[in-house]
């Protein structure tokens, strides 16, 4: 069986891989009930604003819209 990896406790939770076979490369740290580090969170986090602006405008859909 194939060894678990998980992040370091207070670490950025930022995952890369597939299948269930993920890295958490990111080691920067993260203020307790956070998950992300500034960068990552940029990435992965949509503001109200702009998930307001997705439903009422016709825009692309959340669901195929790419992160990075």
């Amino acid at each position: 069986m194939a060894d678990l990896s998980l992040p370091r406790p207070g670490c950025c939770k930022w995952a890369e891989g597939d299948s269930g076979n993920y890295i958490f490369p990111c080691s920067t740290r993260v203020e307790a009930g956070v998950s992300y580090c500034t960068e990552h969170s940029a990435i992965v986090y949509i503001p109200p604003e702009e998930r307001r602006r997705n439903r009422s405008g016709g825009g692309m859909s959340l669901s195929f819209r790419r992160a990075a």
